[in-house]
Order: C-alpha cells, then structure tokens, then sequence
C-alpha cells in the first residue's frame, strides 16, 4: 500500500511539474527547485504518520509552507548564516553541560 501511494505521490509531482513548460522560466526553474523538497516532507509525513493524523489538505499546507520559507531564506542566503548560528549555539550549549 505504502509504494502505491508513494508511485501515486511520486507521478503526480512529475506531471505537475511537467504541466508547468509554459513560458515562464522563472516559475518553471522555482518549481524544480520546489519539487524536491515538497517530495521529502510528503516521504517524511508517510513516514511519520502525519499524513494520516493530520490529514491531507492540512499535510499539504503544512509541507507546502515549509518549503516556500526553506526557499525564502535560501534566496536571501540566511539559511547557511542560520545553520552557522545553530552550530555555534549548540557547541556552546554541548560544552557547558556535562556528557551524558
């Protein structure tokens, strides 16, 4: 059941995708970009069972909004500044408590 569903995921971000050859090639290459990740966060909510819990249109929405901000700040380059940020709070976070 489980690869029925992630061939019917997988085939309908294809022809999506492939519907969007117009004359845009702004939109045509932010959709490429954009197709990866929306096929991770779907692979990740059947995974973790959010699909079912949270159902589809909510999922949907969910992965849709992650993905746009992911882009957003990729566009601005604060996703690699943010990563930075995190790496150094955590080490110092890691280096005041004791090892468990």
């Amino acid at each position: 059941m489980k690869k029925h569903i992630l061939f019917t995921i997988g085939f309908c971000l294809l022809t999506s995708a492939c519907a969007t050859t117009g004359t845009d090639v702004a939109q045509v290459s932010t959709m490429t970009k954009l197709q990866p990740c929306l096929t991770e966060k779907a692979m990740q909510s059947l995974t973790d069972g959010s699909l079912y819990t949270n159902g589809l249109t909510a999922t949907a929405k969910t992965i849709a909004n992650s993905c746009l901000k992911s882009m957003a700040m990729e566009r601005l380059g604060i996703d690699e500044q943010t990563t930075q940020l995190a790496t150094t709070i955590l080490s110092g976070l890691k280096a005041t408590t004791p090892a468990q």
